[in-house]
Parts: structure tokens; sequence; C-alpha cells
């Protein structure tokens, strides 16, 4: 494909980021006794940190770049409840029936959660509660998805709809998918202006934020746990981990149990309002049912479209990444083959082996970890909160993702090697079963 799908003015910064780029903290790096300590700023951070300030503890965040600039600031906004956890499981066979109703309870809550917070704080932040179309990329997808479609429906109503393909052109105006599932509970939302109202929020509580800071140890030190950072020394009764993707040597525990795996969104040059909606008739997301997953949504304000996916397993400058997203996205949209690209850029999303969020404490560290692609912006912020009332004494009950089994697996130390071989096998698979589907 020819440079010429990028627009003269392409850049790899996040689109996000001309409304709300990553904070630049001004509490300096200090040092200093807090009630709780928290490592890492993204929204599982900030949501726990705002959660335990109000709650009367002095609390300090910290973050080896600057507030935000990992992956909540490069998010691709997409929104849901129970439909956000367990897509690559059968959950009910990992946990049971009951535990999955429980979970699935608890995500529904957790998107509840996030919306009233937006309302009720004033966040700007463009959430759209307009549902999500899933398309199936084969006729076999198709059965799977009407399968997930009543689990998800067996404890929370009807609200998960299967569309046959000759209906699908409601939803998306493309023949590529084999019909597919419609999820009322679902939208999209302005990750960083998100973020930005959390930060926000945590500043009006009080708490302490500090950017550009590594923290590179902790250990105990009487009632207290000591943490030493690239400047300054800090202590605290209670420590937080909410690194995802970002996890590194701090906690060794932690990574030998995620799978760092970078995404990639790309942002198309102004379309126009109608164009968009031609592409995408109800104005909401459309994600696939492939393994290496793409998606594509409007931008807010619906005069662009953003669309993403595992552009390679294997390291990719952005101009290379936005040129097979934008093959990609042709493939579902042949309609959108002339546009061109304004922006491209990845963030690493944490991966458990489990694909199930978690939330607990290991060595006296409690932490909220575990994204997995597709909920992280709500199950992040809301297992953070849980971690904050948690800390307070103040949780109604035990989280339904605390306990769950976190395992890792043999011989991995926190490096994926594994990722390129499993994502390009992953990669043929789907190739192979979108072949024989347009074959029969």
């Amino acid at each position: 494909m020819s440079n010429d799908i990028l627009a003269a003015e392409f850049s790899a910064t996040p689109w996000w980021w001309q409304h709300a780029a990553p904070y630049e903290t001004s509490d300096g790096p200090g040092g200093g006794d807090y009630d709780v300590l928290v490592v890492g700023s993204g929204y599982a951070g900030l949501s726990s940190a705002h959660e335990l300030a109000r709650g009367g503890l002095s609390v300090a965040v910290l973050d080896a770049q600057r507030i935000g600039e990992g992956a909540s600031t490069r998010a691709a906004g997409l929104l849901s409840g129970r439909a956000g956890v367990s897509k690559q499981i059968d959950l009910e066979a990992l946990v049971g029936r009951d535990h999955a109703a429980r979970i699935f309870d608890e995500a529904d809550e957790a998107y509840a959660y996030l919306k009233n917070l937006v309302r009720e704080q004033s966040i700007e932040c463009h959430l759209e509660d307009g549902g999500r179309f899933v398309g199936a990329h084969t006729p076999a997808a198709y059965d799977k998805l009407a399968a997930k479609a009543r689990e998800y429906n067996r404890s929370g109503g009807s609200r998960f709809h299967m569309v046959p393909r000759g209906d699908q052109r409601d939803y998306v105006d493309s023949d590529y998918w084999y019909g597919g599932m419609f999820t009322e509970d679902a939208g999209s939302i302005h990750p960083s202006l998100y973020h930005r109202g959390l930060v926000d929020l945590c500043r009006a509580a009080g708490v302490t934020l500090v950017g550009n800071n590594r923290v590179l140890g902790i250990a105990e030190d009487g009632e207290f746990r000591r943490v030493a950072a690239d400047h300054g020394e800090w202590r605290a009764r209670e420590v937080v981990i909410a690194t995802n993707g970002y996890t590194d040597t701090l906690s060794p525990w932690h990574q030998r149990r995620l799978m760092p795996i970078s995404s990639t969104i790309s942002a198309s040059e102004h379309l126009g309002a109608e164009r968009v909606r031609a592409v995408l008739p109800r104005g909401c997301p459309v994600i696939d049912t492939r393994r290496v997953v793409c998606y594509a949504r409007p931008a807010p304000g619906g005069e662009h479209i953003l669309f993403g996916g595992r552009a390679r397993f294997s390291p990719l400058g952005p101009a290379e990444s936005a040129r097979i997203l934008h093959g990609q996205l042709c493939e579902m949209f042949p309609q959108l083959a002339d546009i061109r690209v304004t922006n491209a850029w990845s963030g690493l999303m944490a991966f458990t082996f489990d694909f199930m969020p978690k939330i607990g404490m290991h060595d006296g560290v409690h932490y909220a970890i575990g994204c997995n692609g597709g909920c992280g912006i709500v199950m992040m912020s809301w297992l953070g909160r849980q971690v904050g009332r948690k800390i307070l004494g103040s949780a109604p009950r035990t989280s339904a993702f605390e306990g769950l089994d976190y395992q890792g697996r043999p011989l991995y130390t926190g490096n994926p090697w594994f990722v390129p071989i499993v994502g390009n096998w992953w990669r043929l698979r789907d190739w192979l079963e979108v072949r024989r589907a347009r074959a029969a």
C-alpha cells in the first residue's frame, strides 16, 4: 500500500491528546509519609486514589511517566458491562454458573457506576450509550455469538439481540459479516477527557500526583511500607499496584502473571457526519469476532472514524501500522478506501492468562489489574474503586472478581516472547475461516 493513505499532517500522537494530553503534574517529586501510595496513574490508580481520599486518607499517586501517559489516554474508548468480560472464554465453565452470574451482575454495576460518575461529577467526556454491534466473521462465529448471547441473557434479561445477516445494514453498511449480535448496554467515551476528569476529582480531594518518578522497590518498615523511587523516598501504611500493561520488575509476581500486548489505533481525516453515519447508521461501535480483533467507532462529534486492532504482533512504526489497519478497515468497509489517516498510535494492554480482571492482595500489597482489552475503562475504574473501599473497610460485599485464580505459566517471567507466534497462528486461522466461509 502506498504512502497516499497518510495525511500530510500524519502524527504518531494519539488523536485524543489534542483535547486532553497526559497531565503535567506540579505536585513535585518530594517524598513523605502517606496513608496510601498508589503506583500507576491510569483509571484503576486514580479511581482507587479518589475513593481513598474521599474517605479521609492521605494519598499519593506515583507514575514512571506523565500522569496518564500509558494506556488510559491511548485507549479506544469502548464501554460495556457484562459484554466486556469473558468474550474470549466460557465463563460458566471457568467459575460455575452462580459465580458467573455474580461476575456479570457486577460488570453491569461497574458500567452503571461509570455512567453515574460522569453525570454526577459533570465530566465532559462525550459519553455515548448507544450500544455495540459485534459482527460474526463466519457463520460458525455467528452460532458462537448466539450461544454467548444466551449466556449473557440468562441472568440479565434480554438486552443481547442476534441480528441476521439480512438485517445487519441497520447497524453497519457492509456485507463483510455474517450477521452479528447487538448489545444495548455498551457505548463509547473520550478516554483522555474521562481520565482528565479523574485527575481533577483526585486533585480536588487532595491527592498528591507525581509523574516521571518510577517506583523502584517496596519494603516493609514496621507498620509502614518504604517505597523507593527515582526521586525521593516515600512511606505508606498501604500500597496499591495499578500498573496493568506497564507492570515491570517492581513486582515480579504480577509480571509473571500478565502479558503486555500492544494494540494500535488510527484516526481518519475529517469525513463529515453524513459519511460517518452512512457507514455506521446507528452511530455505535462495531467490533468483529476474529481472534485478531478489528473494530471501528465514530470519533466524538461524529465526523471522524477511529479504527484499530492488532496491526502486528511484533514492533512496527506508526506509519506502517496505519497502513495495515487501513487495509483491515477497507476489508470491512470498501467504500472507505479513499480516506487518509491523520494519527496512529499504540499502547500496552495487560492480559491475564484466563482473560479475567483481578483484584486482591499479594505479599501485603493491594492490586487491581488485568484490563484484557475491551473492558479496561469500565472494569479498571470499578476495581480501582473497590480496592479503595476494601482499604477503607467500606465495601458492602466481596467483589466477584476477588479470589479468582491468578496463575502464571511455567518459565514465563513477563516477556511475552510467544505472542508473535501465537498471534500469527491466530491470524492464519482467521484468514482460513473467512476464506472457507466465502467459498461455501
